[in-house]
């Protein structure tokens, strides 16, 4: 028997799909789509949640080569205003500047150490976070320093005072009050929940004029009580007579 191949073809083609099937048809296909573009749409969401609750729950900062760097702890620096009033800011990859203020030292008397080639500020770090051990600091240069308070016998007693490393004195006459300054070191490890206990200021070298040199690194590493460990590095800049702090 001949077939009539071109005759198939029209009657193929020629059939007609009846409404209920074209309707089911039309319906499975939107259901595929929009499962695809939910799925899409779902995974756009969750990655954009995920990267918004990273910078919530860290500090997001630009390191030095430009690229975005989230952060478990914050850092804040603490100083006075010229009204006596004490003021903080957060340090981030912006430059935070502040005024180049000293405590009131007049009358200071060195008995050693090389303070003479420093500039004691009031300028103080914090640390805030979730699970944290301990904060260790490290000055590239300069050194931390404590303000304390003295009896008459301590302010008498030099080599006391030599072996506590307070190198400089001051008193005002008549007040029965004596002062010095004691040198921490370049380094120190303070517990975290003892950060109010030991609330070293910075004291900055300067080239005999009062003015800092090179930019002085301050190394902030925290440790978690889970072993684990963090590290953010502050560059000190000065700038006339204040100094600028900010994220390395």
């Amino acid at each position: 028997m001949n077939m009539d191949f071109e005759k198939i073809k029209e009657a193929v083609t020629s059939i007609e799909m009846s409404k209920d099937m074209e309707d089911r048809l039309k319906e499975n296909i939107g259901k595929k789509k929009s499962v695809q573009m939910n799925y899409k749409g779902w995974i756009s969401v969750a990655c954009a949640f995920g990267i918004l609750l990273s910078i919530m729950i860290g500090m997001p900062y630009l390191n030095k080569n430009g690229e975005l760097q989230v952060a478990n702890f914050a850092i804040t620096a603490y100083a006075m205003s010229d009204d006596g009033k004490q003021f903080n800011t957060s340090i981030t990859s912006e430059k935070t500047t502040i005024e180049l203020a000293t405590e009131d030292r007049d009358g200071l008397v060195s008995i050693g150490g090389d303070g003479a080639n420093l500039i004691f500020t009031d300028v103080r770090l914090d640390i805030t976070g979730e699970q944290i051990d301990s904060i260790t600091y490290t000055l590239s240069e300069g050194k931390f320093i404590e303000d304390v308070t003295l009896t008459s016998k301590e302010y008498a007693d030099s080599e006391w005072l030599r072996s506590e490393k307070i190198n400089f004195l001051t008193t005002t006459p008549g007040s029965g009050v004596y002062q010095g300054i004691k040198e921490v070191g370049s380094t120190y490890t303070v517990n975290y929940n003892e950060q109010e206990k030991h609330q070293y200021t910075l004291a900055i070298p300067h080239d005999g004029n009062g003015v800092i040199g090179d930019d002085m690194i301050i190394k902030v590493h925290v440790k978690y009580t889970d072993g684990n460990s963090e590290q953010q590095d502050i560059v000190v800049t000065q700038e006339s007579n204040t100094i600028s702090l900010k994220l390395n």
